[in-house]
């Protein structure tokens, strides 16, 4: 009888694996030829660490943060429970929203995420954020310097703005993301905006 439960359980379990590869790859073929954005990449434990701990060790005051290009939302509900902020992810994958908002369920955090393309929605939003965090590509990541007027700081992982001078850069030692056949050590660059 033990048996019998253990291979159905190994059943489900595989099951489970191909779906989510499945939609995986989907989501994959949705961002690059599709919609012609940077594919999803998920932000390491070390990422997470370091943006909660400069955000709790420089800006205690911070209320209200955006996650620009959240995905899964990970780091969006990380940085709400270590700093007690209201966090919004602004994602547009459909796989994405979907884990986000089925991890969510299962958080205590002040996150949501909100189905939508994040340059629309800082365009038309009239909320001001206190800081902003983006994990995006080198192509996409400058895009975000047009709202200094509804950002104060922002917080770029791995990735520079290239005609703005970081107030400083936050060197995490180890790791590198590859994007592009060019190796991005894993590092925060901090912008203030006034």
């Amino acid at each position: 009888m033990f048996l019998y439960h253990a291979v159905w359980i190994a059943t489900i379990f595989i099951a489970f694996v191909i779906l989510f590869t499945y939609l995986y790859a989907m989501e994959y073929v949705w961002c690059v030829y599709i919609k012609d954005q940077v594919p999803f990449v998920g932000a390491s434990r070390l990422h997470k660490r370091a943006v909660s701990k400069y955000i709790n060790d420089n800006y205690p005051d911070a209320k209200n943060i955006v996650e620009c290009g959240s995905g899964h939302g990970s780091l969006a509900r990380y940085v709400a429970r270590k700093t007690n902020t209201n966090v919004i992810g602004l994602e547009n994958g459909p796989f994405c929203i979907f884990l986000s908002r089925f991890f969510s369920l299962f958080s205590r955090a002040n996150f949501k995420t909100i189905n939508t393309d994040m340059f629309k929605y800082l365009d038309n939003t009239q909320n001001m954020f206190d800081i902003a965090i983006a994990y995006l590509g080198p192509t996409v990541t400058p895009l975000l310097q047009k709202y200094d007027k509804k950002i104060k700081v922002l917080i770029s992982l791995n990735f520079e703005v290239p005609n703005l001078k970081p107030v400083q850069v936050v060197d995490l030692k180890k790791g590198f993301v590859l994007y592009q056949n060019k190796k991005y050590p894993h590092k925060l660059f901090i912008y203030e905006f006034k």
